[in-house]
């Protein structure tokens, strides 16, 4: 089971450091990782449409009409990251942590931020390689070694998306009308 610190702490330890218990223990590898790990582990979450961080929500209606443009404002679902899609297929804005459409019910898959508990361990060996080049140049001064972990993240980050690709099933070619004009 993945927490921010066992993930922080293989990240330091890939680069030579030794482990951290929390982010408060003082030293270079705590401040680093308290610094950059919140803004690697919501950046990495948006690279990719992850399915274990994806969920759907029928937002709840605001009750202060929208200023202008739309008719509805809805807020959005706590840790929120970004709309994948909207249901129904409707124009819709978001403006800080609203959504405004004019629409009168509006449901969103999303990615959200899940608990590190719940990380599956392919993207946690993902995350712990981010997180090695992000710490190896503050804490190691070693821009070299910050290149072999970004290559190393770009590697299983491609392997990461393959995984999580195959918890969505492939949706099959029923319709061909390019072949059936030619009959």
């Amino acid at each position: 089971m993945a927490t921010s610190i066992s993930m922080c702490s293989n990240a330091l330890l890939m680069i030579g450091h030794g482990t951290i218990s929390s982010f408060t223990e003082g030293g270079s590898g705590a401040e680093v990782a308290s610094n950059l790990y919140d803004s690697t582990f919501e950046a990495l979450l948006t690279t990719h449409r992850w399915r274990f961080a994806s969920a759907k929500s029928q937002l709840g209606q605001l009750t202060d009409t929208p200023l202008n443009d739309f008719d509805y404002a809805y807020s959005l679902p706590s840790g929120y990251l970004f709309a994948i899609k909207a249901y129904p297929d409707v124009f819709y804005e978001i403006y800080e942590n609203n959504v405004y459409t004019n629409s009168s019910s509006i449901a969103l898959d999303y990615i959200f931020k899940p608990d590190e508990s719940r990380l599956p361990s392919y993207f946690v060996k993902t995350l712990e390689y981010d997180l090695a080049s992000q710490f190896a140049i503050p804490v190691t001064g070693n821009r070299s070694l910050a290149e072999i972990y970004t290559i190393k993240f770009e590697n299983q980050l491609k392997r990461s998306k393959y995984v999580d690709s195959q918890s969505r099933p492939q949706v099959g070619i029923l319709d061909a009308p390019f072949i059936e004009v030619r009959a």
